[in-house]
Parts: structure tokens; sequence; C-alpha cells
């Protein structure tokens, strides 16, 4: 593992040197006193139509383009999957993507009346309008589609419900979508997340879980009161699980009667309603004990899981890198992360948990019905051949983190691809397929 000396003060140094040369040899100009007024974000934003959405963005082209092709393919899998639904209004597909936290902020409640505050993303709909609007920052690119994701499944299911599909069924069928990952063109649905269980399990031990028969009748302004009151987290998380053991247990036992329930509260009936007519009993109780049993069994997917974790691994890869260390071993990195007792806030959607390196289980992988072999975490030191002298000058600024990978796991492998940001000499990375 590497520590190299510092530059930056001699680097500072020169800075300072070259802004006193141009201080003396420049003369001020008479309008150096004067800014032009700043466009506002709805007058810079550039509009095109892509697919089946209509996006308004001040990303780059290549972002929004990537950010783009990911919501169409998407809306195909939404489609696809509640192709018996007809349309009860026409969709309206607007995108707003924004580069700035405060541009989302301010747009929304200028422009619209929603108050934006502490969110990564929203589908809204006001008197103003209606759409999807999310913002980018320097998050990492799998937040960012965990949002687009859920979000754009509440967008989506606007125009097959209105506002009369159960709360519970929005967000827990929100959550399976936006905890999916798109693998080529097609999509990996229905992973088990290791926190999520968890918890889930949890609260059942603990008899600390919403019934059944009360999360079916729950209303918006109910799940509203509870949020507040702090279960968001536990709502949230056993909602995905009743729609993931209502779609996947016992071979999708029950997933035609799922569907003809979706289909009862698209033609207008009542939560507890659809459910008795389409699952052909009012014994909700029966239901909410093998509901129970499954979640009590289920082991996490090892896909998802090391999606977690390799980003656990970039953002301390990261945090090293400022620091100046260089790890060249999955075992170094464990050291170096420990020493520095690094923790990171995992946020997807609202829902996180803090990661730390204390936890052996964040370098290691887990085996699932898709594995054939032992998973694993693979770090290899970043490669600083046929460099330019300006891309040596900023690595020797600030080093590249090491190649973190897997291997050996189903149905593709991950990688972090670094990018950096020659103007800032900061990096970004993407988890990417290998």
């Amino acid at each position: 593992m590497n520590r190299r000396p510092s530059s930056k003060r001699a680097w500072a140094v020169g800075a300072l040197m070259v802004a006193v040369i141009v201080v003396l040899l420049v003369p001020a100009s008479p309008a150096s006193g004067q800014r032009k007024a700043r466009k506002s974000w709805w007058d810079r934003a550039v509009e095109q139509k892509v697919g089946y959405y209509w996006f308004k963005s001040d990303l780059t082209p290549s972002d929004a383009e990537r950010l783009a092709v990911h919501l169409n393919l998407m809306h195909e899998e939404y489609a696809r999957r509640l192709a018996s639904l007809p349309e009860r209004a026409p969709e309206k597909l607007n995108v707003l993507m924004f580069a700035d936290r405060g541009d989302y902020v301010r747009t929304l409640r200028v422009r619209y009346g929603v108050n934006a505050e502490g969110s990564g993303g929203m589908f809204f709909v006001t008197g103003e309008g209606s759409g999807l609007a999310f913002w980018t920052g320097s998050l990492p690119q799998r937040r960012i589609q965990h949002v687009i994701q859920h979000e754009g499944f509440h967008q989506f299911a606007y125009s097959r419900f209105g506002s009369d599909l159960p709360v519970w069924v929005n967000e827990g069928m929100a959550e399976l979508f936006g905890q999916s990952m798109p693998v080529g063109r097609s999509l990996l649905v229905g992973q088990r997340n290791p926190r999520v269980l968890d918890e889930i399990k949890n609260a059942i031990e603990l008899n600390e879980h919403v019934t059944f028969r009360t999360m079916l009748t729950m209303d918006q302004a109910q799940w509203s009161s509870a949020v507040k009151g702090g279960k968001a987290s536990l709502q949230y998380k056993q909602a995905w699980s009743m729609v993931h053991f209502l779609v996947y247990a016992h071979s999708g036992r029950w997933r035609g009667d799922f569907e003809r329930y979706l289909r009862f509260i698209n033609h207008g009936y009542l939560s507890y309603d659809a459910f008795v007519k389409a699952f052909g009993t009012d014994d909700v109780e029966s239901f909410e004990q093998r509901w129970k049993e499954y979640v009590l069994a289920a082991q996490p997917s090892a896909f998802i899981t090391a999606l977690e974790r390799i980003e656990f691994l970039a953002e301390g890869a990261q945090e090293l890198s400022r620091r100046e260390i260089s790890p060249e071993s999955l075992d170094e990195l464990r050291e170096a992360l420990r020493s520095i007792d690094f923790k990171y806030e995992l946020n997807h959607h609202g829902i996180g948990a803090t990661l730390t390196a204390a936890d052996d289980a964040m370098f290691e992988l887990l085996e699932d019905e898709l594995t054939r072999q032992q998973p694993m975490f693979e770090v290899i030191k970043a490669k600083r051949g046929g460099m330019t002298l300006k891309d040596r000058m900023l690595e020797e600024e600030l080093p590249t983190p090491p190649t973190i990978s897997t291997a050996y796991l189903k149905p593709r492998n991950l990688k972090i691809h670094w990018r950096r940001e020659k103007e800032t000499n900061t990096f970004r990375y993407e988890i990417v397929l290998k």
C-alpha cells in the first residue's frame, strides 16, 4: 500500500504566483464589476423527446442520454408486467433532470408549488402540471437509478390507477422495481436485499410488523401519519416484502391472483374488496401467516448484496484516494478502511443504513440459487501507463483509486469504473457490468 508525499502546498504556491502575475499584467475591464444575471434552470435546460418520455435537462448530453435510455428500458418493464391493465388516463411522461439539488428544489417550489427538500427525486401531480423530477449532483449512478426506477413506477402507475392504487402496493411495487438492476437489455427483478430481510424478520419476531389487514386498508393519510411517527423504513420494506411474497412465493402460486387484484383496483374496487374477490377468501390472517413463514425462511440474493457492498468499497477507496492512500489488494483495502474507521451512509430512496469497515461482511459476497462458485471481490492497483504529462501531474496530485470488481458472480460480474473530473481533479464512479 503506497502513501504518496503531498504536493498540494507546492501546487497552491504555484497557483498563487500565477494569479499575482495575471493581476499585474491584465488591465481591469470597465465591466469587471458587472455580472450578467444567470438564467433560471427552466430557461437554461434543454428539451427533447426520447422514446416514451419528454425530457427537460441541464445534464451533459451523454449523462442525459444514458438516463433517458435507462428510463425507457424501465417503461418497457412496467408495461410488460402490467400489460393486462388498460390506461385510465393518457400517459404524461414528463421528466425533469437536474444537475444541481438547489435548482431541483427551487424549480419544483416556484413552478409547481412542491416542497422537494430532503428528496432525491419524486413523481408529482399538481394543478400546474405533473412529472418525474430528480437531481444527480455527484451521487453514485446506482443511487440515481434506484430513485428513478422507484419514482418512474409511480408515474407509470398513475395512468393506470390514478390515485386509487393502495399505498402499500404502490410503494411495494415501486421498491420491487427500484431494487432491480439492468443486465444488458433485460432487467433483473425480484432480488432479496439482506438489510431489508433482516429488518422485516426482526419486526416479525418482535411482533412489531404491520398486520396484513391494516396494510390492505391503509390510505395515504394513515401511511403518511405512520411515516411521521418513525415507521417509514419498516412500512416501505414490508410493502416490498408483501408484493415479493405474492409474486414469487411457492413458484408464483399467488401471482395470477395478485394480477387479478390489480385489475379490480384498475376497475375501481376498494383494496379490501378487490383482495377478497381476487384471492377468493376474506381470511387475510392466513395470508399473513404464510407471508411470515416465507420471510423468515428467505435468504438474501447474491447480486443485489454485491451491488451494495461494491458501492461501499468504492466510496471507501475514494476516501482513501483523497488521503493519498493506494491499496493494492483486498486485504490492504480492508486494513486501510479500518485504520480510518470508515463508515458509509447507504441511502436509497430515503431508506438507508450505516455500513462500516468493522463489519467483515462488507468485504465478502454471498452464494445464492444463481451462483455455482463462491463469488469474491478482487482489488487491483490502478495502472498508470500511457498517460499524458497533464494526466501524470493530476495523478501525482490525486492518485486514481484501485480497480474493484467481482468474480464468479451471477448473472454478471460487477466492476467499478473511475472517471476523473479534470477541472476539479476529483473522481466519480459508476458500477458497470463486466
